[in-house]
């Protein structure tokens, strides 16, 4: 059974983004996942496989949304819509679970358009067991952020880690530690392999850009990620694991 009282939306500190759950059981919910994850350049071919860990509260992916008291909201969905007129369409807050517990969807019923997403959990079980992730107390993880390429440089990125940190210390987490990973910075295949694979080169590193917001190293992993391009090679990315102390 569901609560009689809706869930509140989850609004940033300074209320330039929202945060709304990823609903499972929409199409329209999950092929807009794909499509951002297509955007992203990673992990498109997963989503049908997050569904279950999304259910299950395993994940708990939210969508990034511009709050109506954004001053730029509306030049920054045409920027974004622009970019990525599949997206141009608006999806409904319909989930009815969250976080593997029932929830009540808002009143009156939002419609509205995503420019990112993101996920906020505990480790998974797969990093703790092989040593990527620390078995402690009140850590928790963030994973799967994607702020929209066309709006990135504009503070959202910001906006949405304050948001989700917020949640993190707060009831019912009390998170201690967060932790997350990033692609190595020191990349010296770069320009060769994105070429090779038809992808665009980051505009800046997301290592730095967490180390900068405090997150530090504590583990190197050779080889983390990977794709083959179209002549069969397959390329590789090193990572680097970071974690915070926010309790």
């Amino acid at each position: 059974m569901t609560s009689n009282t809706p869930t509140p939306l989850i609004k940033s500190p300074n209320h330039q983004v929202l945060l709304i759950p990823w609903d499972t059981t929409s199409p329209e919910h999950v092929q807009r996942l794909v499509q951002q994850r297509i955007a992203c350049g990673w992990d498109y071919e997963a989503v049908e496989g997050w569904k279950v860990k999304q259910e299950s509260g395993e994940l708990n992916l939210q969508w990034i949304v511009l709050d109506d008291s954004h001053p730029e909201r509306d030049a920054q969905l045409l920027k974004h819509t622009s970019t990525y007129p599949l997206e141009a369409a608006p999806l409904l807050d319909s989930a009815f679970s969250f976080g593997g517990k029932p929830r009540t969807i808002p009143l009156p019923q939002t419609s509205f358009v995503p420019v990112g997403h993101i996920c906020l959990g505990p480790p998974s079980a797969n990093y703790i067991n092989i040593g990527y992730a620390p078995n402690e107390p009140g850590m928790y993880w963030i994973s799967n952020f994607y702020i929209s390429r066309a709006l990135q440089g504009s503070g959202l990125g910001r906006a949405a880690m304050d948001t989700v940190e917020k949640i993190a210390i707060s009831e019912p987490l009390c998170a201690k530690i967060l932790g997350l990973n990033a692609i190595n910075k020191e990349d010296p295949e770069m320009e060769e392999k994105y070429s090779a694979l038809g992808l665009t080169i980051p505009p800046f590193s997301n290592q730095g850009w967490y180390e900068r917001r405090g997150y530090q190293i504590y583990k190197h992993v050779e080889k983390l990620f990977s794709k083959v391009d179209k002549t069969g090679k397959e390329w590789y990315w090193n990572a680097v694991f970071l974690k915070k102390e926010i309790a």
